[in-house]
This record gives structure tokens, C-alpha cells and sequence, in this order.
């Protein structure tokens, strides 16, 4: 026999259903009636099969009776009823449980038509939803595939497969504004790196939209998490002596890198990207294009007399001048072994140094590819001349006005 077993007088429905039931004692068969009457689901138990058969059958009997014994209806009333009933007939749903899910539904529209509202939802959800790690492992092949710095690949696969598609372990699509409001709110970061990893989040569901996995014509919800307030901390540079002190205890390639960064300034990743035919030895200039630069434009940096004593024994050199992108790593991780490393020490000492020497933002600014505005409210006043003489002095040979750390 198979249960749910359906008794039906007229338009009257009774089900039993089967289940087991275990006492202390023994486990045995219990049989369930279940029924709805004036709205609400009854529910009677007994001990054996006839019993329960007996009783679905005396109260279906009764409910039928009931029902026929109800105030009829006629006319429209009655023609409307036949209507909404053959409509439901296929769905197998009541009519009284269909009109309190509608009003329900009315109600918490505001009176709004519940169908426009239905065909919003499936407009909204007409895309073909993923999981955020699957959608993860995805972006980062295609940044991979398309020639993305390694720094950058790494940056994203630490922010969101490592961090992010841990914690929403669910449907991309299932994932709103307020839970990644919530997730980067309780990250134990500063600011800065917490709308560093919002940014990372961004490119993910921009990356989603576009390829389907969510509503294209429509901001993502990443889109509408805002900015944390970074007002920025303390900028801190290395002074002339530390950087000597370096520069005198560092292998080929931290040499090249320390010097590269702190006479031109340039960014971790445009000195990665650099190749020797961007460095002009003749015109004395860097050309960073724009395919390599942060803000997408070209620029040209110029070649500091004490840089070019160490660039010259690699005059004619070809190719990348940076073989393996983990040369700012290493390079770092030798810094902070020697002296105390702030955080983008050798672009903030750069801009400091520079601008202490010339007095000019403007030229400073179109040198390292930011404002006029943001270079002077930044760097002013946080070394004098003597100080950007001392920097710019630091060459292959060792300046007499430098005098380095103790060892």
C-alpha cells in the first residue's frame, strides 16, 4: 500500500500517512490522519491501520456534509467559484489557501500588483546563477590568460579566494550588499586594505555580471558596498643613510630594484613591467606606457644623474629588466632585515626628496603620475634641500656627504 493513502467524500480530503514510532520498549507503526478544516491542519494518531482508515472516512464524511450543508451560492458568485476552482484543480491547491497567500503577498507590497511584482523577480533572476568560488577560480584564470602582473594575480587570489570565497560559501547571486558590508567590516584591517579588498570584490561581481552569472542591466551589490573612510596614516621614508646602507649590503638585483625605485619613484608594479628599451640612456628617461602604468597614461621620468651611474654598467641590456616577478619581494623581505621598511618607502621617499629638491608639484606630480594636489598635502615639508641633495648624491661610488648606519 502506498502512503500517503487518500481518502476522498465529494470535494473532501483526508490523507493517512505511515511512520514508525519507537518507545522505550519497542518500535512500531503508527498511522497519522491529517485534514484541514476551517483553515487550519488537524492531525489525529492511532495505534493500527483500520482504526485510522475508519476515521479519515467518518471525517471526510463529515466535512463533506458540512460543506454541502454551507450557504450555496448562485449567480456570478457561484460561476466565479467554478472559475478559480478549475484553475487550481491541476496545482492541487485549496482555494481559501490560495486567496490568504495572495492577500499576504498585497499586503506586503503595499498594494502594488502582485503580478508586475512577480514579473520583476523573474526579470531580476533571469541569469544563470554560480558559486562564488567557482566564479573566483574563473576570474583569476581569465586575469592569468590576459597577462595581468603576478603581484596583481596575487593580490586577488589572497582578497577573494583565500578570504572571501571562504566566508560565502554559497550562490554568487544569493550574496548582498549588506553581508559583504558586515564580512569586510569585521576584517582586522585598516581601512585602506579593507577598501583595497572592496575593490578586489568589485572587479569579481563586475566579472559575474558580465558573463552571465548575474543580472547584466543592473549594479551588482559589491557596486553598492561604500568605501571604508581611509584618511590615510603617517607617510614615513627612509632617510639617505639607510637607503646607502642598502644599496652598500645588496645582491645584483635588490640593487637594481632600490636604486630603480628610490631616484625614479615609480610603482612596484611599473618597475616589474619595466624593460631595457623603456630606459632612454641617451635622452636620459624612463618611459612607462600607458599599458604599464596604474592610471593607463604615459609618462616620462627622468633619469637622476646619480641613477644613471647605476644604470650604465647595463647599457644595451634587452629584455625585461626584471626577470622574475618576485624581485619586490625579495627584495622587501632583504630591506627589512637592515633597516625598519615603511610602507612604500621607496615611492613615498622618492616624492619627498624630489619635491624638497625642486619645489615644483606639478613637475613632481606629471613625473610619478598623481595630482599636483595630492603630492604638495602629502610630502611637503617632510625633508628640506639638504636632505634631497643627500638623497640624490647616493651613488655607485660612496657621496662624502653620506655617512652610513653603524653595522
Amino acid at each position: 500500500m502506498k502512503f500517503p493513502l487518500v481518502v476522498k467524500v465529494g470535494s473532501a480530503v483526508v490523507k493517512i500517512y505511515s511512520n514508525k514510532v519507537k518507545s522505550k520498549r519497542r518500535r512500531y507503526d503508527a498511522f497519522t490522519v491529517a485534514y484541514y478544516q476551517n483553515g487550519q491542519r488537524q492531525r489525529s494518531v492511532f495505534g493500527n491501520f483500520e482504526d485510522a482508515k475508519k476515521a479519515a472516512h467518518e471525517i471526510a464524511t463529515k466535512i463533506a456534509h458540512g460543506r454541502a450543508n454551507a450557504k450555496e451560492l448562485n449567480g456570478l458568485d457561484l460561476e466565479s467559484y467554478n472559475a478559480a476552482t478549475n484553475l487550481l484543480r491541476p496545482h492541487g491547491l485549496p482555494l481559501h489557501a490560495v486567496v490568504e497567500e495572495y492577500l499576504a503577498a498585497r499586503e506586503r507590497l503595499g498594494g502594488e500588483s502582485l503580478l508586475s511584482a512577480a514579473k520583476e523577480y523573474a526579470r531580476r533572476h533571469r541569469h544563470c546563477d554560480k558559486p562564488v568560488e567557482e566564479v573566483v577560480d574563473e576570474l583569476l584564470e581569465t586575469k592569468k590568460r590576459d597577462g595581468m602582473s603576478l603581484r596583481y594575480i596575487q593580490s586577488l587570489r589572497g582578497h577573494l579566494k583565500n578570504a572571501f570565497a571562504k566566508s560565502f560559501r554559497t550562490n554568487i547571486g544569493s550574496v548582498t550588499a549588506s553581508m559583504i558590508g558586515q564580512w569586510l567590516a569585521a576584517l582586522p584591517v585598516g581601512p585602506r586594505a579593507r577598501n583595497n579588498i572592496r575593490n578586489s570584490i568589485v572587479a569579481l561581481f563586475q566579472y559575474a555580471r558580465a558573463h552571465g552569472y548575474l543580472p547584466k542591466d543592473q549594479r551588482t551589490e559589491a557596486e553598492h558596498v561604500g568605501r571604508a573612510k581611509d584618511r590615510g596614516g603617517k607617510i614615513e621614508i627612509l632617510r639617505p643613510k639607510e637607503l646607502y646602507r642598502l644599496l652598500k649590503k645588496a645582491d645584483a638585483e635588490a640593487m637594481l630594484y632600490l636604486a630603480l625605485g628610490a631616484f625614479t619613484g615609480l610603482r612596484s608594479a611599473e618597475l616589474i613591467r619595466l624593460e631595457w628599451h623603456d630606459i632612454n640612456f641617451d635622452r636620459g628617461h624612463i618611459i612607462v606606457g600607458k599599458e604599464k602604468s596604474k592610471t593607463a597614461t604615459r609618462r616620462l621620468v627622468p633619469i637622476q644623474p646619480n641613477l644613471m651611474q647605476w644604470l650604465s654598467p647595463y647599457r644595451g641590456m634587452t629584455g625585461r629588466v626584471f626577470v622574475s616577478e618576485h624581485a619586490a619581494d625579495r627584495t622587501i623581505a632583504f630591506a627589512k632585515q637592515h633597516v625598519k621598511w615603511p610602507n612604500n618607502a621607496l615611492r613615498h621617499s622618492y616624492a619627498t626628496f624630489r619635491l624638497a629638491g625642486t619645489q615644483d608639484a606639478a613637475k613632481v606630480a606629471l613625473e610619478m603620475g598623481n595630482s599636483p594636489t595630492m603630492l604638495f598635502t602629502n610630502y611637503r615639508e617632510l625633508a628640506d634641500e639638504h636632505d634631497a641633495q643627500a638623497w640624490f648624491s647616493i651613488a655607485p661610488k660612496r657621496p662624502k656627504n653620506i655617512v652610513p648606519l653603524a653595522v
